[in-house]
């Protein structure tokens, strides 16, 4: 079983851009900067068998390339405690909501089960063990003037995430034009 999600790579500027938020709140466990990207779609635990159909569907995927940038700063929470802190994501978003759809169509066609949460994309900063969201406010507001330059995506990957008790690291295992 692989520990599968297809998402996209952040450029090396972008990723030196959010670095400098990562500190300042108490018990959080900060994203390394090259495992920074935005999500398109969580698989979970896959099988091997079932990675070459899946492949080829990603394969079939065809879209233009667009510009994204990366603004402000909040949180998912739960039951008013917070999960984790994230940046949004600012500009070609129609664009990007459009790929999102085309990868969950593509999951499907390999006989997968695409997640069925309504679609937030983000980049996760920081993952957080159910602190109170008052403890993360100040963050949130000394960090909400976050804007980075724009980036074209031209291409997502599909990732391995591994598992370790220091966190996931992520492995690009195929690159999708």
């Amino acid at each position: 079983m692989l520990r599968l999600f297809i998402g996209l790579e952040l450029p090396t500027c972008i990723q030196d851009h959010l670095v400098p938020l990562c500190s300042g709140v108490k018990d959080a466990r900060w994203v390394d900067a090259h495992n920074m990207h935005i999500t398109l779609a969580f698989l979970g635990e896959v099988d091997e068998a079932t990675v070459p159909d899946l492949h080829d569907s990603l394969s079939d995927i065809r879209f233009d390339p667009f510009d994204l940038s990366l603004a402000q700063v909040d949180c998912f929470e739960s039951r008013g405690k917070a999960t984790a802190l994230w940046a949004g994501v600012d500009g070609d978003v129609d664009a990007l909501t459009r790929l999102h759809f085309k990868v969950q169509n593509a999951i499907s066609a390999a006989g997968l089960c695409p997640e069925r949460r309504k679609y937030k994309p983000h980049v996760t900063l920081a993952w957080l063990k159910k602190t109170p969201k008052e403890n993360v406010m100040s963050f949130m507001g000394n960090h909400n003037s976050l804007r980075t330059d724009h980036f074209t995506v031209s291409h997502f990957s599909l990732f391995r995430s591994h598992l370790s008790r220091h966190g996931a690291d992520y492995q690009v295992l195929e690159k999708y034009s």
